[in-house]
């Protein structure tokens, strides 16, 4: 009868056998014990090291652990490695065990190290994510889109996507916001500025608004920033051109007195001319209303382009052609600040010909019974940010007219600048108008809590004198160039300067063509 042969148990590893294997490593040979005592046991042999390990599975995952050098004989090594496996057959995790192994630092006081070393924090992308929930919940809508685009954060119309972040800013993924020191946040924003410095100057304060909701005291506990981390950092100054300037003279200060351009400051009849053209019938009547609510109203465009129709309150009878209107501003669309009035509406009362435009405005929404007067132009099922267009809207209406250069700030600038120089107003009148405050200073606690009146009749004597001074400056540019009310040359001229004279050609051919089929 045969029998079957004896199967061959490993054996277990020998200090001989490791004392072969070292003498082996002289000559450049790897070797591998697997000792046939302690399962997962392995002593290792390469020219760069000489290491027992041992195997085991912890939670389901298979993994290997260094537990001691060639100096450890292999008793001990069973040992080690038996006190591994039973720490992973009870689900927990040998690690700190096995730096004591290593090392010789026991548990309890890698523990205490651990204690103090790792506060709690967000790693950067919870934080930003957390900020930008909370700018999504507390801010306009465009405020949370730009964070978003600097800081990579979720699209709002398509909130499985991510903006691209600023690529500077790349440096913190990954890393814990408590351990991004004040130095990181100044040499990342320097290092922005050498790239486009305005965006420079934009990311640092963004990073100051998101490292104050970080370092807050109701989520100090989750985050361990430190409160007031970048208070007074500052962005690299400005490159400046080198100019080479004349032999100064005092009286050269007081030639050619006219507007600093670099300030965005238009002249009064340029003003006027940006009227004059928008009622010639130039442009498209919504472009032509925005810009003569602009500039009869003198607020934000934001505000002018979300312009709703139950925001307006007449003071007289509907049926009165000639009752001013009060315009009020719901919080949201004013510019949001901490200082007196930013959670109240903003009313500017509208007299002359900016009552008019509310009315034509007003007309226009009732015959599409949409209540916004700047509707959005959208497709069909297609999502939008807002039910009404954007800003750029009122921009677009400025930028193309022939001899103007006036932007929709510029016109607020221009209202602050001669309103004081033409038509006597003090600082505090113009601030009432432009929604800086509504007049007060910062701090006042009286204007703040108890005087709270919309001073109406102060406003409306403002605006008054605004609209009568500005149909001056229309009137001026007329009789500068009569050409303003020639509806036609204006299209024509507006439509090259914005789409090209290819295009103008083009469409003129196409236009002659028509006329021609049609006689």
């Amino acid at each position: 009868m045969s029998t079957a042969p004896e199967e061959k148990k490993p054996k277990e590893i020998t200090a001989k056998m490791v004392k072969a294997a070292l003498q082996n490593r002289r000559k450049g040979e790897r070797t591998e014990l697997t000792d046939g005592r302690c399962k997962g046991l392995q002593f290792r042999v390469s020219e760069d090291s000489a290491i027992w390990t041992v195997r085991a599975r912890l939670r389901g995952d298979q993994r290997r652990w260094t537990i001691g050098n060639s100096d450890l004989s292999p008793d001990e090594a069973r040992d080690r490695a038996g006190e591994v496996r039973a720490w992973c057959r009870r689900g927990s995790n040998p690690d700190k065990l096995v730096t004591q192994y290593m090392t010789g630092i026991s548990m309890s006081k890698q523990i205490h190290f651990d204690t103090e070393r790792r506060a709690p924090s967000w790693e950067w992308q919870q934080a930003v994510d957390n900020f930008l929930d909370h700018i999504r919940l507390n801010r306009a809508p465009e405020t949370y889109d730009d964070y978003a685009r600097t800081l990579g954060g979720w699209r709002r119309l398509d909130p499985k996507k991510r903006h691209a972040l600023v690529a500077e800013l790349s440096r913190f993924k990954g890393k814990q916001v408590n351990t991004i020191a004040r130095e990181d946040i100044a040499e990342c924003v320097a290092d922005v500025c050498k790239r486009a410095h305005a965006q420079g100057l934009h990311t640092l304060r963004i990073l100051g608004s998101m490292w104050t909701f970080l370092g807050d005291d109701v989520r100090r506990r989750q985050t361990s920033v430190a409160p007031n981390l970048l208070l007074r950092v500052k962005a690299p100054e400005k490159p400046q051109p080198v100019f080479v300037r004349p032999a100064p003279s005092v009286l050269q200060l007081f030639d050619n007195d006219q507007e600093d351009k670099r300030r965005d400051v238009p002249a009064p009849i340029e003003l006027g001319r940006a009227v004059a053209i928008a009622r010639s019938g130039a442009l498209g009547v919504r472009a032509s209303l925005a810009v003569q609510l602009l500039a009869f109203s003198l607020q934000r465009r934001r505000a002018i382009i979300g312009s709703y129709a139950m925001d307006y309150r007449i003071m007289a009878e509907w049926n009165d052609p000639e009752a001013d209107i009060v315009w009020i501003i719901p919080p949201y669309m004013r510019k949001r600040s901490d200082k007196r009035r930013a959670n109240f509406p903003h009313l500017v009362v509208l007299t002359g010909a900016g009552a008019k435009t509310v009315r034509r405005l007003d007309d226009l929404a009732m015959k599409l019974e949409y209540p916004f007067h700047f509707p959005v132009r959208a497709m069909p099922g297609k999502k939008t940010k807002n039910p009404y267009a954007d800003p750029g809207f009122v921009n677009h209406a400025l930028q193309f007219m022939p001899g103007v250069d006036v932007s929709p700030h510029g016109c607020r600038r221009g209202f602050g600048t001669h309103g004081q120089r033409e038509l006597g107003l003090s600082l505090s009148d113009c601030k009432l108008i432009l929604d800086h405050s509504e007049g007060a200073p910062p701090g006042d606690v009286t204007a703040e809590r108890y005087a709270l009146d919309p001073m109406l009749q102060k406003k409306k004597q403002i605006m008054t004198l605004w609209s009568n001074w500005l149909e001056l400056q229309v009137q001026a540019a007329i009789a500068a160039d009569p050409g303003l009310l020639n509806a036609e040359a204006l299209s024509e001229n507006i439509y090259r300067a914005r789409y090209g004279e290819e295009r103008w050609l083009r469409r003129k051919s196409q236009a002659e063509a028509f006329s021609e089929a049609a006689e």
